[in-house]
């Protein structure tokens, strides 16, 4: 068995790149756009369908270079790109078909039931609960796409989690890796089951095993790990535990970064709960809060030093946290209502559907404007959206 090679140290390695001149020491950097969509469910889902279609309509969709996703936002990038071949751009950069291509399919799916069936199938002996999840996607929206069906522009990254190496396991359509244990150039994986590894919200939906042929997985620069069992096989949760911002790829390789996040803050508690499961769950929320909140003070920093261009909106953000005087309407209760939704694969109702769609519409839209990223042309308005009645 091959030795281990140390890897570098993290301060070694920027200390090594100091005159980049470049905050993430990013090596790949490259003046296009990449688009983030975080992780939440069907309410994430739902939320970045009402994001894309106001990207849409400014014809800032045909715009996108790189498309990054964790957990909830990968079930909308998965049917993105299964979309893309089918979709008719005119003259304009606009999707002529994009809601019965891309937003109609999700609309549809958000009132199939998937997480309860999944947990309970995967008691069963020989059964997993992730392979449900994955026939269900399969059956509803991708039918039978693999990565190598999905378009080469834009590039859409799908994020996993390692739960080995505590990694983030990327699946594209070049290649799927971890960076600590090699690559897959060229996966002829199924969409259905990247989606569902990228979603696999622990404990109910995970671990996802992915298992590999001898010699499948081949060295790169830097994999420490290039070694059995982790060349064997790879064992994978919610892309969300390790970045469910899904910034990771995007801010190393895109000057303009628009991020739409359907996440909410950890609420306070005034009388936090004595009990060990209880302390358990809370201090889980709080860390991975912790962990966001220090992305997101990259992500902003680099816009303020103006070594990125950011637009980001978040369902918790009312109207007027954007600074735009002519945003759509989108109170503070009705954005605290659509960010307490849950993040479950259970049915939607239409009225938690159609405040999720306008809230994502809404908030792409102020942010985008408020980033000087666009103009509103067409005058945004809830009317275009597929709302249910």
């Amino acid at each position: 068995m091959t030795e281990p090679q140390p890897s570098i140290d993290m301060q070694s390695s920027f200390a090594a790149r100091a005159a980049s001149g470049d905050f993430l020491n990013a090596e790949k950097l490259e003046d296009v756009v990449g688009l983030c969509l975080s992780g939440g469910g069907y309410r994430a889902m739902i939320y970045h369908v009402g994001a894309l279609v106001r990207l849409n309509e400014l014809g800032f969709l045909s715009e996108l270079q790189e498309v990054a996703s964790v957990s909830g936002g990968s079930i909308t990038a998965g049917m993105l790109a299964v979309a893309w071949p089918k979709l008719r751009f005119d003259d304009r950069g606009r999707a002529i078909n994009f809601i019965e291509q891309f937003a109609e399919p999700l609309i549809r799916f958000a009132a199939v039931g998937v997480d309860v069936k999944a947990i309970l199938i995967g008691l069963l002996p020989g059964w997993r609960a992730s392979d449900v999840v994955a026939a269900a996607y399969d059956r509803h929206l991708f039918g039978g796409a693999t990565l190598q069906d999905i378009p080469d522009k834009p590039r859409f990254t799908f994020m996993a989690t390692n739960l080995q190496t505590g990694s983030g396991w990327r699946f594209a359509k070049a290649y799927a890796a971890d960076y600590r244990v090699g690559r897959i150039d060229h996966p002829s994986l199924p969409l259905a089951f990247v989606v569902a590894a990228s979603s696999a919200f622990p404990p109910f939906l995970s671990p996802v095993r992915l298992k590999f042929d001898r010699n499948t997985v081949k060295p790169m620069t830097g994999a420490d790990l290039h070694q059995p069992p982790f060349t064997e096989e790879a064992v994978l949760t919610d892309g969300g535990v390790y970045d469910n911002l899904g910034l990771e790829r995007v801010w190393k390789r895109c000057r303009t970064i628009v991020v739409s996040n359907a996440g909410r803050s950890t609420p306070e508690v005034g009388s936090p709960t004595g009990r060990w499961i209880g302390q358990l769950f809370r201090t889980l929320a709080l860390v991975q809060q912790q962990a966001e909140n220090s992305r997101k003070r990259i992500l902003f920093g680099m816009n303020n030093l103006k070594q990125r261009k950011v637009a980001f909106w978040s369902i918790e953000t009312p109207m007027s946290g954007y600074g735009v005087p002519d945003a759509l309407p989108m109170t503070a209760e009705s954005a605290a209502t659509a960010s307490n939704m849950r993040t479950r694969l259970n049915p939607f109702k239409p009225e938690e559907i159609n405040l999720l769609l306008q809230a994502g519409y809404a908030g792409a839209d102020a942010s985008l404007r408020s980033q000087k990223l666009a103009e509103n042309s067409p005058v945004a308005t809830f009317q275009r959206l597929p709302l249910l009645h």
